[in-house]
């Protein structure tokens, strides 16, 4: 199986995150470790593809946790691929 590229996980990561979705949760859906998936989403945040909120407690366990969701550049992006 052939590595995917930064390029591939970026753009697996725009189209997934439409609806605002989390770290652990691009995690399981790009198949990648939770690293890779912020330092990706933070690229892409100062690319103004995405941008990425911290919320302080997550409804069912208290903790705070990071929401990323695309934006008007990102999806322009997207539709030029």
């Amino acid at each position: 199986m052939s590595k995917r590229s930064s390029f591939d996980i970026k753009k697996k990561i725009l189209e997934l995150v439409k609806s605002p979705k989390t770290f652990a949760e691009l995690e399981r859906k790009v198949n990648t470790g939770f690293i890779t998936i912020k330092e990706n989403c933070e690229e892409l945040e100062k690319f103004g593809f995405v941008t990425i909120k911290k919320i302080s407690k997550h409804s069912a366990n208290g903790k705070p946790y990071f929401e990323v969701k695309i934006t008007e550049q990102g999806i322009n992006f997207l539709k030029s691929q």
